[in-house]
């Protein structure tokens, strides 16, 4: 049995386990994944030490951005909540909308109310609002409540800044408001089809019991006193505005101009939501009469429950990194590349499958979003914010038993498992499908859009060689690496017929490329390295002569976030280190708390301006394992003395050796110029 089918064995057992272990023993699914990722890394082959390593930096990883968006979600959504906002949201949509359209307004409320807020905290917070207009009308309470199902999944599956949409977001260096753009263009139809469409269809072949009690005891009057739907509708949008417009601005906008790079900060995910949710203590706060020590309760009581689901979301990420570090993301991409199965389509069917499985979204979305993450490097070409909307379409198909999100609906509209598998799993499927079709047309029209703005046409002019030259009396070798020796076999100008080289050198020789597999267990080679990191933006960094480590406060000194690479001019550059022989120890090199920075943030390529970004003689290989951990190729032993600091053009390519974990590279640069 190859090396692949038993990697893709024990991720198959991994998952059984998984299914095992939270449906058949009850074990809470935080348990089950740091046992079943502890014990898949080490039946993998990983040295034990490095399994709990890597399932902790994926808890970190995930955590350190996500836990931030989870509470500030939930604050906006508590607000929301309190206020009457969300109320208000609804009643005015469905005046506009009339009674016997009411489930189109329902799932449109929905869809706005659901963006800030979970799945199920959206359900309890909309679900009394249901069972009011339900006694009122007498329309069938599943043609009203499907539409609301319907678009809250939706938003909790495909539209940041929802957890897992987010972590998939990262997985695939996917813009965060372009993702949303187009999770709009798909959402809304889907929601569509699934909702109002279907529950029109289903409602009159299902018959509810007469009595709900928990509809008796939800439904009631509209608040009297609420605020407006103005104020309601732009602070629960506020943080997609603000994303959106930061996206735009990234095309609109000059690389170097000031007011982009504010813009692209208060557009930021996590800068977003914190606009939305100050102005909310105003808008439906302080307007509502709502005093100091009300608001705080309000925060302070949203927070709790949000405890297990962001402990879940954590070893969810470290199960996806013990997957990529085992070589499970890779032996997938393998298989995959070799049927050419298209990365979209691959997307969802690993997270359907996950998702049947084990019946969390959040868990299929972040799972599935590991494993094709390396498929996405490798097939340049395929847009990585649809591969969000293709997992989050995955994601949704097929709840049934297994599924918490069952069970609620089930109980809240009173009816029969048989009932809810006809309903509810069926809505569920058909976004699943819907989502996934909206998707692949979508990607006839947005496929072939350019991701970054550059010249209008291919040309030498502008570009500017940053490669080291290979000089075996010149070029540094790292201590204890390969000499360089290089020679003639045939020579004319001693009188052969041709001329004719051989070389000798290490693989880590000059401007070269470190792959995955440098440090990585099972990690991808240099030729399994995609191109989509090695050609595109770049930001050249200059560090002063006299930082020896670049660390996270020195990083944070200069504007690198939103760069999708990161190249570091030294203190080699400053003193010409890559073209002197000699190899000095005390060359400047990214810390790992730097590289972490750098990964968490999404970047694609890191570059540096000596034969290694690590600190000579460290204890143990950090920043390569982070960097190259997240797939991140590094290339080291850059010659930036022709270019200073700025946005640049850059194009990368090694020599394409298989099986072998580096190669020497060709850089070139070019400015860019924003036209």
């Amino acid at each position: 049995m190859s090396p692949n089918s038993q990697l893709l064995l024990l991720a198959f057992g991994a998952v059984v386990a998984l299914i095992v272990l939270i449906a058949r023993f009850k074990l809470h699914p935080f348990v089950a994944l740091i046992a079943v990722s502890l014990g898949m890394g080490t039946a993998a082959g990983m040295p034990l030490g490095r399994v709990v390593q890597a399932f902790q930096d994926g808890v970190g990883g995930v955590l350190g951005f996500i836990a931030i968006v989870v509470a500030l979600g939930t604050m906006l959504g508590k607000m929301m909540a309190e206020s009457g906002g969300a109320t208000r949201i609804a009643t005015t949509l469905i005046t506009l909308f009339g009674e016997q359209r009411v489930h189109w307004a329902i799932m449109f409320v929905a869809f706005i109310v659901g963006i800030p807020v979970f799945f199920q905290v959206g359900f309890v917070l909309l679900i009394p609002l249901v069972f009011t207009i339900a006694r009122r009308s007498g329309l069938s309470l599943v043609k009203i409540g499907i539409p609301l199902v319907a678009g809250l999944s939706v938003v909790h599956g495909m539209v940041p800044p929802h957890p897992a949409a987010m972590l998939a977001v990262g997985a695939y260096h996917a813009d965060v408001g372009r993702t949303i753009a187009y999770a709009l263009l798909v959402g809304l139809p889907t929601a569509a089809l699934a909702g109002p469409i279907f529950a029109s269809w289903i409602a009159p072949r299902i018959a509810l019991p007469g009595e709900n009690p928990i509809a008796a005891q939800l439904a009631g009057d509209v608040p009297r006193e609420m605020p407006s739907f103005g104020i309601s509708l732009f602070t629960v949008l506020l943080p997609v505005i603000l994303m959106l417009g930061a996206s735009t601005a990234d095309i609109a906008l000059d690389a170097a101009s000031t007011l982009r790079s504010g813009v692209d900060f208060v557009g930021g995910p996590i800068v977003a939501l914190l606009v939305a949710l100050l102005f909310s203590f105003w808008s439906l706060g302080y307007r509502q009469h709502f005093t100091r020590d009300q608001i705080l309760k309000f925060a302070n009581d949203c927070l709790g429950p949000t405890a297990a689901i962001l402990l879940v979301i954590g070893a969810g990420g470290g199960f996806n990194r013990v997957l990529l570090e085992s070589g499970v993301g890779r032996a997938i991409a393998d298989v995959a590349l070799g049927s050419h199965a298209s990365p979209l389509l691959l997307a969802w069917t690993v997270a359907a499958l996950i998702r049947v499985a084990t019946g969390s979204a959040t868990v299929a979305m972040t799972t599935a979003a590991g494993i094709v993450a390396p498929i996405a490097l490798a097939t340049p070409g395929t847009p990585t914010e649809l591969l969000v909307l293709a997992t989050g379409a995955g994601s949704l198909v097929l709840s049934h038993v297994n599924d918490s999100g069952f069970w609620l609906i089930k109980e809240f509209f009173n009816m029969t498992v048989p009932q809810t598998l006809k309903t509810w799993t069926v809505a569920e499927t058909i976004i699943g499908v819907a989502g996934l079709g909206f998707t692949l047309l979508l990607s006839l029209v947005v496929g072939c859009a350019p991701r970054e703005r550059g010249a209008s046409e291919l040309s030498a002019q502008g570009w500017i060689d940053v490669t080291a030259t290979l000089d075996p009396a010149k070029t540094p070798v790292y201590e204890g690496d390969a000499p360089m020796k290089f020679d003639f076999l045939k020579d004319m100008r001693k009188g052969d017929i041709l001329t004719l080289s051989v070389y000798s050198l290490g693989a880590h020789s000059g401007t070269h490329i470190d792959a995955p597999m440098h440090f990585v267990v099972n990690g991808a080679p240099i030729d399994q390295v995609g191109l989509d990191p090695l050609i595109g933006a770049a930001r050249v960094i200059d560090i002063p002569d006299s930082v020896r480590a670049i660390d996270s406060g020195e990083l944070n000194r200069h504007d690198w976030r939103g760069a999708k690479r990161v190249l570091f001019r030294t203190r080699s550059t400053l003193r010409g280190w890559m073209d002197s022989a000699e190899f000095h120890r005390d060359f400047a090199y990214i810390a790992p708390d730097a590289a972490q920075l750098l990964a968490d943030a999404g970047v694609l390529l890191v570059g540096v301006d000596y034969i290694s970004a690590e600190q000579f003689g460290a204890a143990a290989p950090r920043t390569h394992q982070i960097l190259l951990g997240r797939g991140i190729p590094i290339v080291e032993g850059l010659d930036l003395r022709p270019v200073q600091a700025g946005d640049y053009d850059v194009i990368v390519l090694p020599l394409k050796v298989r099986g072998h974990e580096a190669a020497p590279a060709r850089a070139i640069a070019r400015k860019r110029t924003g036209k």
